[in-house]
């Protein structure tokens, strides 16, 4: 099987030399996107990370059999799109477990104890602890919206903090809820009664925006955390509620639109046709703000991970395992 392997890192390649056998794999630094898709001509299978965008049009130019993405979200590639043209679609569903439950406590306790802005104070030869006041998180209510592999690895790092943990899920796991020591309750219940909220859910139809206007109000003095996906948090409403103060503070690994984040300047030209400017405006108000910490969508970048992501797509293309289509 010839395999174009696109947002290739250096890493990768030296990784994958003795691994791949079954596979005529061509690295490609660059993302897969309807400026690149020629480069994929006459292969049987790409792999893409985030970053690519494989669209209608890109699927129809390609004309391969197997996508496989190196990530657990799929929405970067149009799935009706390969539904319609026999494309089969992967995806690495348990590699970040551990990695982005991890982060995710680093941003609580970045937030917390004020970590960051410590940093900037001591960066500016100051050691007064002025405006550095915290808060413990013994005792707190955690709530977390999801609970598949990553919401539940939050939920055990949670008890070694002594926190209160409840949870919402449309799938509940009372099994694991009963060892290790949480409830299950409404998504209204979490927003009344959490003081951390931190979301580990999917972004498919009925998740955009999961979290806006309306949830927000039910929220009081709440600190927010989303390591899932942007587009699960309006972004207006947020900037709403951090005003309004229904939001103290917010830790994010993901913004609404992300596809400004463009090395190119020439795809940076055509960014009118595909992200919204509006919440790309939002976002930047976001950033600017104190009571907001974001990361660039790291929370799955680690060693360990990575391999992970390249064993779990090796194994997608030669036994053809985790297709979600």
């Amino acid at each position: 099987m010839r395999v174009a392997w696109f947002d290739a890192e250096d890493w990768e390649t030296e990784f994958l030399q003795d691994k791949t056998d079954e596979l005529d794999i061509e690295f490609f630094e660059v993302p897969l996107n309807p400026r690149t898709a020629e480069k994929a001509k006459d292969f049987d299978a790409v792999t893409v990370f985030v970053e690519s965008k494989v669209n209608k049009e890109v699927i129809k130019e390609i004309d391969v059999d197997y996508i496989a993405c190196r990530s657990t979200g799929f929405d970067h590639v149009d799935i009706e799109a390969a539904e319609n043209n026999d494309v089969s679609v992967f995806n690495v569903p348990r590699y970040g477990g551990t990695t982005v439950a991890e982060h995710t406590f680093g941003l609580i306790l970045s937030l917390s104890r004020k970590i960051y802005s410590a940093i900037r104070k001591v960066d500016d030869g100051s050691f007064d602890h002025q405006g550095l006041r915290g808060f413990d998180l013994k005792g707190k209510t955690l709530g977390v919206i999801g609970t598949g592999t990553i919401g539940k690895n939050v939920i055990r790092i949670a008890n070694g903090f002594d926190m209160n943990v409840i949870a919402s899920d449309p799938c509940p796991d009372k099994e694991t809820a009963d060892e290790l020591g949480f409830m299950y309750v409404s998504r209204e219940d979490l927003l009344k009664k959490a003081d951390i909220v931190s979301i580990h859910c999917p972004l498919t139809d009925g998740t955009e925006h999961l979290i806006s206007e309306e949830e927000f109000e039910l929220m009081d003095q709440s600190v927010l955390i989303n390591t899932s996906r942007g587009k699960i948090i309006d972004t207006e409403a947020l900037i709403k509620a951090l005003e309004n103060n229904n939001v103290r503070a917010v830790g994010l690994d993901v913004l609404e639109e992300e596809c400004y984040f463009e090395d190119d300047l020439e795809y940076l030209g055509q960014l009118k046709q595909k992200c919204d400017p509006e919440v790309i405006l939002e976002d930047h108000i976001l950033l600017d703000r104190e009571d907001v910490l974001v990361t660039p969508h790291n929370a799955f970048n680690s060693q360990e991970a990575l391999e992970r992501i390249e064993e779990t797509t090796l194994k997608n293309l030669t036994e053809k395992e985790n297709s979600v289509v």
